[in-house]
């Protein structure tokens, strides 16, 4: 039996403990308030958790997806409370994908794609350093502002256009922030419930010419849509309400950091909106990307960590060995991204092999079905095979 009501009072009791550890469980919250349940401690938590995840017995692909999310939690939550859970078992029961190495040729075919654009848009090793010619297309905080709602009036609609979302409304506001971690754009919404997008300009951080694009199309063509299609899902009653109280310890990341990453691949009219500063700000995360999904794994399984920076930063010159550090540390140590942090590599990497299998109408197909709600990646899978099978 599936308890709607309990599982987002646990949700909302529990977001509402952890914020005394300044953790935040919930991401987007996209239905009408409800108290939540009180809890002293995390075991109170945990034990919640455990009995709802047993009472559930799925009779749809919702429910199945609700089993998962619930599983995910508790996996989260013990690490929360200092268990030591093996590396492999514990990024699959939270994210739904066991991790794979990407193939050192697949990476290097998608670093010769990155070193293309990088010629085309005027990078000439003989002449210049690296540091010469990122210099030169660096962004300020004041530039980028300047530049957030031009890319979110031309290349937004673009994307409701294509896929026929053009009733989709989702107001927002968008603030510029310093935070010292990885993420350079986040989506959530605030207590109130409204839809909030943060940039993050922190020293660790440089902005590039193209970046506002891969962003905006990120953060609010695939974030942003995806979370308005829930919304819009759960008042018309066909969206089971607990899914749109989320969390980023879940299996819905691999589509929705995959889509995001990847819209402008399925979508050839938004691929061409985007500028040459635009493809090589999507296809230097991508090398970036594929190259810290392999480091990820490799880390927790007790690689060098010296090695592992010179691994990245020698394959992608925007990365920088500061933030690759940082992120190899946190990786290992910390349980959000020990399991959260993996799934980037690995949805872009699945996701661009989806495209591939999929006539044009059938990746619009994929992306409008992936877009309105949640699923867990063997779901999302099984879709596609059946598309392919049509």
């Amino acid at each position: 039996m599936l308890d709607t009501e309990a599982i987002i009072k646990t949700y909302r009791g529990w977001d509402k403990l952890e914020k005394q550890n300044d953790i935040d469980i919930i991401d987007f919250d996209l239905i009408p308030p409800i108290e939540g349940e009180k809890f002293e401690s995390r075991e109170e938590v945990l034990e919640k958790l455990r009995y709802l995840h047993s009472e559930i017995k799925p009779e749809n692909n919702q429910e199945e997806f609700i089993k998962a999310k619930v599983n995910a939690s508790t996996y989260f939550l013990r690490a929360l409370m200092g268990e030591e859970i093996p590396y492999y078992e514990y990024v699959e029961n939270i994210t739904g994908v066991r991790p794979q190495i990407i193939p050192e040729q697949d990476i290097q075919k998608q670093k010769q794609v990155m070193e293309a654009l990088l010629r085309e848009v005027g990078y000439k090793p003989d002449t210049e350093s690296f540091e010469q010619f990122s210099s030169r297309i660096r962004v300020s905080k004041e530039e980028a502002r300047q530049q957030v709602k031009s890319c979110e009036e031309t290349i937004i609609p673009i994307v409701l256009e294509s896929l026929g979302f053009n009733d989709l409304e989702f107001p927002h506001e968008v603030r510029f922030v310093e935070e010292r971690d990885y993420w350079t754009g986040w989506t959530s919404t605030t207590p109130e419930g409204s839809f909030l997008l943060r940039y993050n300009f922190h020293p660790i951080h440089t902005w590039y010419r193209g970046d506002m694009e891969n962003r905006t199309l990120h953060e609010v063509g695939g974030h942003f849509v995806q979370a308005a299609n829930l919304k819009k899902g759960i008042s018309r009653g066909e969206i089971n309400p607990v899914i749109g109280v989320t969390t980023v310890q879940e299996p819905h990341t691999f589509a929705g950091e995959g889509i995001a990453d990847t819209i402008s691949c399925f979508l050839p009219e938004v691929e061409q909106a985007l500028s040459l500063y635009g493809l090589l700000a999507r296809e230097q995360r991508a090398t970036r990307d594929y190259l810290q999904n392999n480091a990820h794994i490799w880390v927790n399984e007790g690689r060098n960590l010296d090695e592992l920076v010179e691994y990245i930063c020698d394959n992608h010159p925007f990365s920088t060995e500061e933030r690759t550090r940082m992120n190899l540390e946190n990786w290992k140590t910390n349980p959000s991204r020990k399991a959260y942090h993996y799934i980037y590599g690995i949805s872009i990497y699945l996701h661009r092999q989806f495209q591939e299998r999929l006539s044009p109408d059938k990746q619009k197909e994929y992306l409008r079905h992936a877009m309105s709600g949640y699923e867990t990646p063997r779901q999302l899978m099984e879709f596609v095979d059946q598309l392919v099978e049509k």
